[in-house]
């Protein structure tokens, strides 16, 4: 045991040097870093995304992104490089602003500016609708310039939050007044092509229909009617003629049946009766048949002029009697015609009228539905407005502060002996594990155990190698000069580069930035 402890305790002294620059230089630029990295002063800002101060079931807003979302979208619109160039102008953050490059500013402002946000469960019990937190921080060589970034971010942040909601609220109800607009100029298109449809049509609407069928229906049983008569008339003309041929005399007339003008007048009335039951008592057409029904009446009271056969000839009774007669077949003969001529036209109308139903629905179908599309739009356009004056009124959700950012009292990092003691610890470790590597690498048979260990054999005496007097003095002289090496040119050296070549605390900070 003693003979190992001897074995190692020779091991160390001889590697020694190596080991104790590896500590010296770890431990160095530990110092170092720790002395000269800057101090950074972190400050930092809280903020709340309150839910809406209005019930959503009384009255919603317009703008329906989540918390999350909401945030997202500030954030991005907050980081981005003209606000931060501005921002870092603004404030004089980087002392060498001049000689950095905008994408580097804006790479070291992303890097010290830290934005969290979390739902906070202890303010609202446990619940699902849970208060967004958000924490703003910032890292600076001053504590006042860290603390104004912050309090600016806070501005801009709320700000950019108003904006969006008022914006968003501002555009929804712009859209909807547009849409009403364009919807309302569209239904007041389409029921100016139904009234011109109508007035075009005005004679074949299916609403007219059941009063043309009617009158349809009358003009036909007027011209049977009609028709009935002058066949009677042609054979009372005939009788006369034969009665006279055969006997020469003239039978009077005798008002065994009703006259041409009666039963114009029955027919007048009908016809009457027909359209009260379809018009007013103002309309043109009801005004018109009372009209001849007074004429008629007024002939029918009228005295008459009677001449009897006694006081003329038979053939003056008879040429009187036949043109009496060709008068009222004449008479009839054209209101058939002009009956005849209406049914025409009715019946035109009533062929019309399926198509004119198929086109009137078409239409009537288009404006039912773009009406409902318009009541829709109206509807929406007054949540809009709601929507919208919550937002104004700041009633809705939105970012509030809770805790602005103040001054920091002393610096967040560097930790200054925790980095100190990193480089001693890194430097006691690197020693220890090159004296681990060396000691593992080296196959060489050094000690009696190692000659049975890996020759088998078990020597019955060693000899350990004698030094001449020469030979420990140089020895001695060569380790005296690898320590004062080491514990003079060493840090000779590590100055020289600290100073002329490359900082040691940029070194320690490039590592750091990687890790």
């Amino acid at each position: 045991m003693s003979d190992s402890l001897h074995f190692y305790r020779a091991l160390v002294a001889r590697r020694l040097p190596a080991m104790l620059a590896l500590v010296l230089i770890s431990s160095a630029i530990g110092v170092v870093a720790a002395v000269r990295l800057p101090t950074i002063y972190e400050a930092s800002a809280r903020l709340i995304v309150e839910p809406p101060q209005i019930p959503n079931n009384l009255a919603a807003s317009t703008v329906l992104a989540s918390p999350a979302e909401e945030l997202e979208l500030i954030r991005q619109q907050l980081m981005t490089r003209a606000n931060l160039l501005e921002i870092a102008e603004k404030f004089s953050i980087f002392p060498d602003a001049r000689t950095m490059s905008p994408d580097e500013i804006v790479e070291k402002m992303r890097d010290a500016s830290t934005i969290r946000s979390f739902e906070d469960s202890a303010i609202s019990g446990g619940g699902t609708n849970r208060p967004t937190l958000l924490t703003i921080s910032f890292e600076a060589g001053s504590g006042q310039v860290a603390a104004n970034v912050v309090n600016d971010y806070v501005t801009r942040m709320i700000s950019a939050n108003v904006e969006t909601r008022t914006g968003s609220a501002e555009d929804t109800l712009s859209f909807f007044e547009q849409e009403v607009a364009r919807l309302g100029g569209e239904l007041e298109s389409r029921s100016n092509k139904i009234s011109e449809f109508q007035r075009e049509n005005a004679d074949a609407l299916p609403d007219n229909l059941a009063y043309v069928q009617s009158r349809l229906s009358l003009l036909q049983e007027r011209v049977a009617s009609a028709e009935r008569e002058k066949t009677s008339l042609q054979d009372q003309r005939k009788r006369i003629t034969e009665l006279f041929a055969s006997t020469g005399q003239v039978t009077p007339q005798t008002a065994g049946g009703p006259s041409r003008d009666e039963v114009r007048l029955q027919d007048l009335k009908a016809e009457l009766a027909q359209a009260l039951s379809i018009f007013s008592e103002s309309s043109p057409r009801v005004q018109l048949l009372r009209s001849q029904i007074a004429q008629l009446e007024t002939l029918a009271n009228s005295p008459d002029t009677i001449v009897t056969p006694d006081s003329q000839s038979p053939q003056t009774a008879l040429d009187l009697q036949l043109a009496e007669i060709d008068s009222r077949i004449e008479s009839i003969d054209r209101d058939i015609a002009r009956s005849e001529e209406e049914i025409t036209l009715l019946n035109d109308r009533i062929s019309r009228t399926p198509q004119n139903t198929i086109t009137l629905d078409g239409l009537q179908r288009d404006y039912d539905n773009i009406r409902l599309q318009y009541d829709s739009a109206v509807q929406s356009l007054s949540q809009a407005s709601m929507g919208e004056r919550i937002e104004l009124t700041s009633r809705g959700q939105r970012i509030s502060l809770i805790e602005s950012a103040t001054v920091p009292a002393r610096p967040s990092k560097p930790n200054r002996p925790v980095i100190a003691a990193m480089g001693v610890f890194g430097g006691l470790t690197l020693a220890a594990g090159l004296f681990l590597v060396l000691e593992l690498l080296n196959r060489t048979i050094r000690r009696p155990v190692d000659i049975r260990n890996k020759l088998g054999i078990t020597p019955l005496a060693t000899f350990p190698y004698i030094e001449t007097q020469g030979q420990k003095y140089f020895r001695l002289t060569l380790r005296t000069v690898k320590l004062l090496v080491v514990l003079i040119g060493l840090p000779a050296g590590l100055w020289l580069i600290d100073t002329y070549y490359y900082s040691l605390d940029g070194i320690v900070q490039s590592l750091l930035d990687r890790i």
